[in-house]
């Protein structure tokens, strides 16, 4: 889905306005990533999984991903 932000916070929050079931299985009640989850921009990991700031190109690629774990 296109969505407009400059950082991951806000293009989560575009994206939010339109799945708002999404926003709980993605952050915890204090708007941090939760921890089974990876966020990924142009393919490089998250950094700030508690703020959300790591900046986002205009025409960038945000994937949310589940994070697999087990063995």
């Amino acid at each position: 889905m296109d969505v407009e932000g400059a950082h991951v916070g806000e293009v989560l929050d575009a994206y939010f306005r339109t799945n708002t079931r999404a926003r709980g299985y993605v952050l915890d009640d204090q708007g941090r990533l939760r921890e089974h989850m990876s966020i990924f921009i142009n393919g490089e990991q998250l950094r700030d999984r508690t703020r959300l700031t790591d900046p986002v190109p205009p025409d960038g690629m945000v994937d949310v991903i589940q994070a697999l774990s087990g063995g």
